[in-house]
Formats: structure tokens, sequence, C-alpha cells
């Protein structure tokens, strides 16, 4: 069974990697035979071609509907048979709409929603109603689906998975400080100001090691952020070390906070951090609490409360017991949202259809 995997992002961020853990699965798999459609340069080309099984379909750096890109497709459905077209990011839900529309029962399209908005009006959303299949990384996901008027008989739950193999355990800085971590674009949902506001009650709050914030990540509020964290008087704290590998700086982490205050997913963040033997502290975003079970494989604050953040922040930095509960337990909540369990999901809804 062929399956082309669309994605038109520049970059390589969680999404992605779902493509490239998909891909790897489908390329060792008996039956199947993955091909990855993005741009010519996006970094996910470079990432596949280490791949055994799977090949690589550079496509236009221009719209989703460039007709180069129509024609690279149409060759693969016509001479090769390549019938599930699984897009996974927005532009390539257009891209794969478009194909259904030409071809029509020739291809089957599958799209992967990651992010829990409620679909637009018009084109921007419409092009998910021609998909055979809608599948949302989240409970919450399939339910705004459904709420925003997808036929839920099409709609599927599949949560992205984490190969904690490419993880470095936590590492022994042995310098003495509480290191405070966040991983995530400087946008709106990502809520770095209830982070920062967390620290300014952190510095009134006793009993204290010497403690610090590290950021990575960069955006459109990068600056905003710096600019609040200045007026806040915590920017002598404050460490934005702009977009780095999270491998890399998650093991020099003791904490990872993940304050995202709307439309998040399956979070790959909380996965790293549990990957790495961190413990997690987040926001109860509906998607969120599809992972985390509080106090059990993580803390949760209610969205937005920096106050209530800063004071899961003194109970895990004071507690040397309750942070090693949380990292225990959530090094066995990553087994359970897998690359390999995700991938097998995907394989038996392509079956289905």
């Amino acid at each position: 069974m062929h399956i082309l995997l669309l994605d038109l992002g520049r970059e390589m961020r969680g999404g992605q990697w779902q493509v490239y853990y998909l891909a790897r699965a489908l390329g060792a798999a008996e039956g199947f035979e993955p091909i990855i459609a993005a741009p010519a340069q996006a970094p996910l080309l470079k990432h596949a071609a280490e791949l055994e099984g799977v090949r690589v379909l550079p496509l236009s750096g221009g719209r989703e509907w460039d007709p180069r890109n129509l024609h690279a497709i149409r060759k693969l459905v016509h001479r090769e048979g390549v019938r599930i077209l699984h897009s996974h990011c927005a532009k390539s839900a257009a891209l794969a709409a478009m194909c259904k529309k030409l071809w029509g029962d020739k291809v089957v399209v599958v799209h992967s929603r990651r992010v829990s908005y409620p679909l637009k009006t018009g084109w921007r959303g419409s092009k998910y109603l021609r998909a055979e299949a809608v599948v949302g990384v989240s409970q919450e996901i399939s339910n705004v689906l459904v709420a925003s008027g997808m036929p839920a008989v099409k709609v599927h739950t599949i949560h992205s998975g984490i190969d904690c193999a490419r993880y470095t355990r936590k590492r022994n800085r042995g310098d003495g400080r509480m290191v405070i971590g966040m991983v995530g674009a400087f946008t709106g949902q990502k809520g770095h100001e209830v982070l920062i506001r967390a620290m300014a009650e952190l510095q009134n709050m006793d009993g204290l090691p010497p403690w610090e914030v590290r950021l990575i990540g960069a955006g459109e509020l990068f600056n905003t952020v710096a600019v609040l964290a200045g007026q806040l008087g915590v920017d002598s704290r404050l460490a934005m070390l702009g977009w780095q590998d999270s491998r890399e700086f998650l093991p020099d982490f003791d904490i990872l906070a993940v304050p995202s205050v709307d439309g998040e997913g399956s979070s790959g963040t909380i996965k790293e951090g549990w990957c790495t033997g961190l413990p997690v502290i987040t926001s109860d975003l509906p998607s969120n609490l599809e992972l985390v079970q509080d106090g059990v494989n993580g803390l949760v604050f209610p969205n937005r409360d920096h106050e209530a953040l800063a004071r899961c922040l003194h109970r895990v930095m004071t507690g040397r017991a309750l942070a090693q509960t949380l990292v225990d337990a959530g090094h066995g909540s990553a087994t359970e949202f897998s690359d390999t369990r995700m991938a097998q999901a995907y394989m038996a809804l392509y079956g289905t259809l």
C-alpha cells in the first residue's frame, strides 16, 4: 500500500517529527510503501533521506496548489497507483483537498489536525470535509471537529507519539541551582507571559534554592516577553536562548513548565519532559489533561493563573520526593504515547479505508 505523506512546513517542529516517525514505521512494516512529499529545502526531507524504505518527493516552495506540485502528485496517483494522501498541516490539507476534487475516487484523503481551534468558514474549513478521515491528535481536537460540522463517522483520535530513545536523561549539573525550563515558539498560545508573571511571584516566596528560567524558542512575541521580564524585575533570572534543538538543553533543566493558554494538541513538549526525566507542570487545557494526571505524572494549574503556577513551581522546587514521584510516573506515561503506538493506529486506519 502506497502512502503519500504531505507536509508543506519549512521547519522541523513537532508536526514534522510526527511525519518522520510515521514514515519510519511504515517503511519498516510489511505491506506499506511510504513517500514523504515536502518543499525541496525542508529539513524533513533531509531527515527522511536517512530512512530505509522511505522515498521522498521534493515539492515546489510556492503556494499549496502550485500546478507543479499537483503534476508531481498526479504522476504518482496515475502511474504508480498511490491512493492514500495523508496531509499533516493546514497547507498540505488544502493540497490534498484539491487532489480529491480533481481525481475523486482515485485518491483517499486523510488529514491530521494538531490544534484545537474550531474549523474556519469557507475553503479553509471545508477542505477538511472532502477527506475520508480526519484525525484529531487529541480527543479535544476530535470533539471540536465534530462541533465544527465534521461528520463524526469521519473523525478519529490518534495521539501524537514520541521516540524516547532520541532523548538524553537529565544530568546533574552540580551547580546548586534550580533551572525551570520552557520550550515553545513565542506565540500567544504558548503562555510565556504566564510563566514570566509566575517568576515575579516566586521572587517573593521563601525557602527556595537559587533559581533561574531558560526559554527555548523564537517567534513574534520574543521581544514582548523580554520587555515584560524587565518591567517585572525578573530579567536577571531569565535566559532567552532562541531556537535550539530542545534535546540538547532539556537534560540541564530541573523542571519543565508548559503554560499553554489555548489551541494545544497532544503536547510533544510534555512527552519530551517525560522522556528526559523532568517533573512537568502544565495548564489545565483539556488536551493537556488527556496526558497529565495532577499529582501523578505532573502537576496541573488553572489556565492563565500565574499565581497557581508559582505555587506549583514552589512545591516541586522544595519537594524532592514529589519531584521524583512525578518523574517516575512520567517515564511510564511516555511509553503509552510512543511513536510505535501512534504509527500502528494509523496503519489500522489506512486498512479500514
